[in-house]
């Protein structure tokens, strides 16, 4: 754990740009899970979990499963290790993407985070749980630490759900090579003004990874702008923020 720390200390001293939008997707592909993204100053990280014997595993597919790629280790010791150092920067996002049942999988994830739960509620950190979900009416029943990433067609407790994340291909496709089609962008920022006007966070997934995609999302007001290559949003963004 000292060496974690340290190193947690020596990276967070890197991530001096605000970088708050960028969302690291599937974050655990990279050769380093967490510490890339933080390290270039990643306000939101994202793990996929299967609840396999009582252990959350990380991985895309259960083919890619194993022991020591588990929840704890690539994710819950390091961010409790930077919010304890008040180390966390940009830092303030996990979500978690169900991949099992949410019956067997949420318990798992509270139990987990549960002995956190006072350094969680006190550095107002978030944990999204997405994919699996339980009914939106039972989300109250989950503790106040544990908020959902909701969607356009759900109604639900406006407290517990934060962040409302859609697929860009249930408004229309592009692929991020050319400008962005006038009625696509336009259903996107109505799409976005909605959710914005609702005290929501707005996600889009299936969008293009390319600087083109980077800039569109930023033109419609998206919160949270993901990414397979980190570097190349991290530099995107603070170039937008520099000019």
């Amino acid at each position: 754990m000292k060496k974690i720390l340290l190193l947690l200390l020596s990276i967070s001293a890197l991530a001096q740009s605000p970088v708050k939008k960028a969302h690291a997707h599937n974050d655990y592909e990279h050769e380093k899970p967490f510490f890339e993204a933080f390290a270039l100053g990643f306000g939101s990280i994202e793990a996929d979990v299967y609840a396999v014997n009582g252990d959350l595993l990380v991985g895309h597919e259960r083919s890619q499963l194993s022991l020591n790629r588990n929840l704890k280790d690539l994710y819950i010791d390091p961010i409790i290790c930077v919010l304890k150092a008040n180390k966390e920067g940009n830092f303030h996002q996990l979500l978690i993407d169900s991949k099992t049942s949410s019956d067997s999988t949420l318990p798992l994830i509270i139990a987990a985070l549960k002995p956190h739960a006072e350094i969680l509620m006190r550095k107002n950190f978030r944990i999204v749980i997405s994919g699996n979900r339980p009914k939106p009416s039972q989300y109250i029943e989950s503790p106040a630490w544990i908020t959902f990433d909701g969607r356009s067609d759900e109604t639900f407790p406006t407290n517990k759900v934060v962040l409302e994340s859609e697929s860009m291909f249930k408004f229309g496709f592009w692929n991020g090579q050319g400008p962005i089609p006038a009625n696509l962008k336009e259903k996107l920022k109505s799409y976005v003004g909605k959710v914005h006007a609702n005290g929501r966070k707005v996600r889009l997934w299936a969008t293009p990874d390319t600087l083109l995609g980077f800039q569109a999302l930023l033109d419609i007001g998206v919160d949270y702008i993901g990414t397979d290559k980190l570097t190349l949003l991290a530099d995107y963004l603070k170039f937008s923020e520099s000019k």
